[in-house]
């Protein structure tokens, strides 16, 4: 596996409003995993997570995409596995299920990082994309390069960014990404370059322990005490969900928790009792996503609901500060 290249940390947008701006180009914001596909010169290929974990075994159909489309050269592509519902969109929930029920995967490609022995990281985002489109995947079902649109091609289409937006939020995607066209690749950054406008609330949680359930939930789980890191690197309590599971979730996660169990609360802070009681506390080495609809003056998630895990990101990725 020395010839294919190593792995580029991915570059992050920062959340904000979404610019009406003839310096951006906009992408669709897609629901599932981000990753890195590496691809050698012989046409083998490593696929790793957002946080370095190796996937290539766990998703072997996605190799098959590709073709001849690099004619023998190395690549390093950013982009996101997303599982396909039956009209075509990602779909969170059926990445999450796929390990007892298959479903179409693709993997969306939206940054070229490498082409033959150039790194291309400083290069413009418009050029990259470029070199992207010229790309023809062998099988665009596994392997697909979905559109980025500039300014000037919305307005030729009488479409605004928020219009776009529209689009998305019609077509049940998660939202947008602006990026600056001129903007180099900033791997392992958060860069202000890149904007993300998301259509629901989102926040990555770190699971801290579980109450039991009653009624139908009687022998597995009620619902999960969930933690963010402060400024300081200390996991805080924010809240707990109890809704939004599967059954397949409920089972997953209670075999999962069951053997992180310990004896004390992993939170900094105080739990409170009511929260508390009956609580089973676990090693915080767990990450999953939330919706949520409000985050509360005294620190505490509201009206929140179960998206999944997230195994492409780790515990320390889940902070207090994008709550803010």
């Amino acid at each position: 596996m020395a010839a294919v290249p190593p792995a580029v940390e991915p570059m992050l947008a920062q959340a904000g409003p979404l610019p009406d701006d003839a310096r951006y180009h906009y992408e669709f914001k897609w629901d599932g995993y981000r990753a890195c596909l590496r691809v050698g010169p012989t046409g083998a290929i490593r696929l790793n997570s957002r946080n370095g974990n190796d996937l290539t075994a766990e998703y072997p159909e996605l190799a098959g995409g590709l073709g001849d489309m690099l004619g023998g050269r190395a690549a390093v592509f950013d982009g996101e596995i997303v599982a396909l519902d039956e009209g075509g969109v990602p779909d969170f929930t059926l990445l999450q299920n796929r390990r007892t029920r298959r479903h179409a995967l693709s993997f969306f490609a939206f940054d070229l990082l490498r082409l033959g022995a150039e790194a291309l990281e400083n290069r413009t985002y418009r050029e990259r994309r470029d070199l992207l489109t010229a790309l023809e995947p062998g099988n665009p079902n596994l392997f697909a390069i979905p559109p980025a649109y500039s300014h000037a091609d919305l307005s030729a289409t009488g479409l605004t960014p928020d219009g776009l937006l529209d689009v998305a939020r019609q077509s049940r995607l998660e939202g947008l990404v602006a990026k600056a066209s001129e903007s180099r690749y900033h791997p392992g950054r958060r860069s202000p370059e890149w904007i993300k406008h998301a259509l629901i609330t989102t926040q990555e949680v770190v699971i801290g322990g579980w109450r039991p359930g009653g009624g139908r939930r009687t022998g597995t789980l009620g619902a999960l005490l969930l933690g963010a890191h402060d400024d300081r690197g200390d996991l805080r309590y924010i809240g707990d969900v109890g809704t939004g599971f599967t059954q397949q979730a409920l089972d997953d996660l209670h075999t999962r928790l069951g053997e992180l169990g310990r004896n004390t609360s992993p939170f900094a802070d105080q739990v409170p009792r009511d929260r508390a009681k009956n609580a089973h506390w676990v090693e915080p080495r767990l990450v999953g996503e939330v919706v949520y609809r409000r985050f509360t003056s005294d620190g505490r998630l509201r009206h929140t609901a179960w998206r999944g895990l997230r195994p492409d990101r780790d515990p320390a990725e889940a902070k207090l500060e994008s709550l803010r």
